[in-house]
């Protein structure tokens, strides 16, 4: 499971402790008889989630690896199908009883995380108000998720004629990065990335991890999805969703996608930028 993944399994404890009044969830996989406690950065300092396994504090025992939770129904080597008539989270909780919950994932941060942003966004002289990007995707899973980097550009390109600072982060690269953007990949964390998306006007993107981290820290965003999933599956109220594989998808091709890859490169980026304009409004 992604950072993203976990990101809206916090929500989902957020609704278990408030429907059932039990103060915390126990959250764990369960792999034949072994039971695995999970730790990981995005339920760190969360008032909702056990992460002190020596307390006596009563849980709900909260699955991660649940098959009646899992959106993704069948998945190979080359195509995932997936369940797309709800959001994620809110397919996770009917398997939890829990009625239309709300869909705001939980980030909480320790003073040094947030002293640690604000020191790297004051060593890059970032003091005014900017706009987040992350064009990149993360290809590990599927390819099907790229969008061309010089759309990406053109985008950066006109926002900085409108007169706004963009700031690029994600994971560090040589050959995606935008020109007349600040240059912050590799150099944050997943949690600090959110905190610096926290302090931004908007934030720009593709489908994936860092949405949910933006909806988590309350950032509106604009999101561009492909063909390769319905935007119905995670996309968040408040955001402005560019679906631009509508035609043929969702396809769940983990393999290289012909359609998702034409849709891509006729793309105008316009339309990205029209929709950035539209929420600064």
């Amino acid at each position: 499971m992604g950072l993203g993944g976990y990101l809206t399994w916090t929500a989902v404890a957020r609704e278990i402790v408030h429907s059932s009044g039990i103060p915390k969830v126990f959250p764990f996989e369960q792999h034949g008889n072994l039971i695995k406690i999970i730790k990981t950065p995005m339920f760190e300092n969360n008032p909702y989630i056990l992460q002190d396994f020596d307390s006596n504090t009563t849980a709900v025992p909260m699955q991660l690896n649940n098959p009646h939770t899992n959106y993704c129904k069948e998945d190979t080597p080359q195509k995932a199908v997936h369940r797309h008539d709800k959001h994620i989270i809110e397919q996770i909780c009917e398997v939890y009883g829990v009625r239309k919950p709300n869909l705001k994932c939980e980030l909480y941060f320790s003073e040094s995380e947030i002293d640690e942003t604000n020191k790297l966004l004051e060593a890059h002289k970032i003091d005014t108000s900017f706009i987040v990007m992350e064009p990149q995707s993360n290809d590990a899973y599927t390819i099907n998720k790229r969008y061309p980097i010089e759309k990406w550009q053109h985008v950066a390109d006109e926002l900085s004629k409108d007169g706004h600072k963009i700031i690029q982060i994600g994971r560090a690269t040589k050959d995606q990065l935008l020109d007349n953007a600040i240059d912050l990949t590799g150099k944050t964390s997943f949690r600090t990335a959110a905190l610096v998306i926290s302090s931004s006007i908007l934030f720009v993107s593709s489908e994936g991890g860092l949405m949910h981290a933006a909806n988590a820290v309350n950032k509106d965003s604009v999101i561009l999805y492909t063909g390769f999933i319905h935007p119905k599956m995670t996309c968040y109220p408040n955001n402005t969703n560019i679906w631009i594989g509508s035609g043929h998808g969702p396809c769940g091709m983990k393999v290289e996608c012909t359609q998702c890859t034409l849709d891509a490169l006729s793309h105008d980026p316009t339309r990205i930028l029209e929709a950035v304009r539209e929420k600064l409004i």
